[in-house]
């Protein structure tokens, strides 16, 4: 009853799923403010206006017209719902979307539902209590136990038969207010009949939907998860990358300042040392001589020897 078939999808987006979803919820709107009429009628019927008349009768069509409306909305709605369920969104979010937004117009659609068959068991008690007491005056010899039996079981043959009642006017009026009454009562059973499966297979509908919520609500935390660890693991991958990228900075400096330290001490080494001066002490000899920092007087030499100048 509740099944889901994908076919014949009307939605082609979340836009206009969207739309789709604002007029199902106007059908509900429109189906309470019937719902409000409806009360208004059954109490008017209740009230006391002789059956058979005409300001009776027209109520009664009026009533009618106002369920037909009713059922005809329960039957969009219904089908709608149904539709929706069936068309699946690629995306997670647009899914979450739709199922959030269709049990949404469920549970409401439900809730009229109930509150609709609530005020037709109080007029169904109600009307059958009229029912015995016309009975009642018709004169059947029965108890009104008796009676009520007959009426819930269906055997109303005694009580519509021409024998029982004299053959007056207001005996036939009786007899034909006892028929119509107990026809509407068959109606309005017929119809909380009709409002039970209605709520039924709705509520199947959402219930068949909750482990899909259920397992969207889990991808969507999933993912929520992995995006946080994903983040996580970037905070500590960019703070380790700056560290070793601080740590390489330094190591550069270090090198850069041992280079410059060999560069100065070569420089140093290169610039401190002591020019070397020949010395010819003998023909075609040389010795090298190192300049003293201290001074010495030179001393004549003999102006006989052929190597003094």
């Amino acid at each position: 009853m509740g099944e889901i078939k994908e076919e014949n999808i009307p939605f082609l987006g979340i836009d206009e799923f969207l739309e789709e979803v604002a007029e199902i919820h106007e059908n509900v709107l429109s189906y309470n403010e019937n719902l409000d009429k409806i009360d208004d009628i059954q109490n008017k019927l209740l009230k006391g206006i002789g059956w058979g008349q005409e300001a009776r009768q027209n109520l009664s069509k009026d009533l009618d017209n106002v369920v037909k409306h009713n059922k005809a909305i329960e039957k969009t709605v219904r089908s709608k719902i149904k539709e929706g369920y069936a068309h699946i969104f690629l995306s997670e979010t647009e899914e979450s979307i739709k199922q959030e937004k269709l049990t949404s117009l469920a549970n409401l659609m439900m809730e009229s539902v109930t509150k609709y068959k609530n005020m037709d068991i109080h007029f169904k008690d109600k009307s059958k209590r009229k029912l015995v007491n016309a009975i009642k005056i018709s004169g059947v010899k029965l108890s009104e136990e008796e009676i009520e039996h007959k009426i819930e079981t269906d055997d109303m043959k005694d009580f519509l038969s021409a024998s029982i009642i004299q053959e007056t006017e207001e005996a036939k009026r009786q007899l034909g207010e006892v028929q119509d009454r107990h026809r509407e009562l068959k109606k309005l059973e017929e119809d909380i009949m009709e409002l039970t499966d209605l709520y039924n297979e709705i509520s199947e509908l959402v219930q068949s939907q909750g482990e899909t919520i259920t397992q969207i609500e889990t991808k969507i935390n999933t993912t929520e998860a992995d995006v946080s660890n994903a983040v996580g693991a970037l905070k500590v991958a960019k703070d380790l990358y700056k560290a070793a990228l601080t740590k390489k900075k330094i190591l550069a400096m270090i090198a850069a300042a041992i280079l410059l330290l060999i560069l100065i001490i070569i420089i140093s080494s290169s610039s401190g040392s002591e020019p070397q001066i020949l010395v010819v002490s003998e023909v075609g000899k040389s010795t090298p001589v190192t300049p003293s920092t201290s001074t010495k007087k030179f001393q004549a030499c003999d102006s006989s020897d052929p190597y003094c100048f």
